[in-house]
């Protein structure tokens, strides 16, 4: 049985609302500083929702797995474990989003071509990483919802909330050099819904 979030103030509850958690048990899933991020949600209610995790015999999860720091909150499935092109995958959704180009020269080839469908096509990797220094936008957090992966192949679904709490829907599918685990993205096709 899921337990209701407690009152943990009006802005709080939004944000978390937004972004799909409306349960004790969905709070758990998350760690303390992913929770501070989010646009919304202070020290107070992180507080209030630690003190009725314990209450419930529940804590907080585990520092985020992640190797870099973000502005923003990054939720899902983040342990790739024994999935490097996941893991790759991962890496290049917050790197994009946090316009991390650091993050990005790990994952992504120099001749790497990206294709938004409706929109435009970026070669290259300088040209990418100028492309998304441009974006103007404030996030409270990414869901990583779906990421998939099968040999040269992969695929990511993702759900981004503004601050204003907006919602960005983006399905991308890679396409890597080889089957190797260690093989480059060379090729992004972004689909956007917002």
């Amino acid at each position: 049985m899921s337990s209701p979030l407690p009152k943990i103030g009006k802005p709080a509850t939004n944000a978390l609302q937004h972004i799909n958690i409306t349960t004790l048990e969905e709070v758990a899933k998350l760690d303390e500083k992913t929770l501070l991020k989010i646009h919304g949600v202070g020290p107070k209610a992180v507080k209030i929702l630690k003190d009725t995790l314990a209450e419930k015999g529940l804590s907080f999860a585990d520092d985020n797995p992640l190797s870099f720091n973000t502005d923003f909150a990054v939720i899902g499935d983040l342990k790739c474990d024994n999935a490097p092109k996941r893991r790759m995958i991962r890496d290049f959704i917050i790197g994009r989003a946090a316009r991390k180009e650091e993050i990005l020269t790990d994952v992504l080839t120099e001749d790497v071509i990206w294709r938004v469908i409706n929109k435009d096509e970026t070669h290259g990797f300088r040209n990418f990483c100028q492309k998304i220094a441009k974006a103007d936008y404030h996030l409270s957090s990414i869901e990583i919802a779906i990421n998939l992966t099968h040999g040269k192949e992969g695929a990511v679904h993702t759900i981004v909330t503004l601050n204003d709490g907006r919602q960005i829907y983006s399905a991308d599918f890679f396409e890597f050099v080889s089957n190797k685990k260690d093989a480059k993205i060379k090729r992004i096709t972004t689909y956007i819904m917002d």
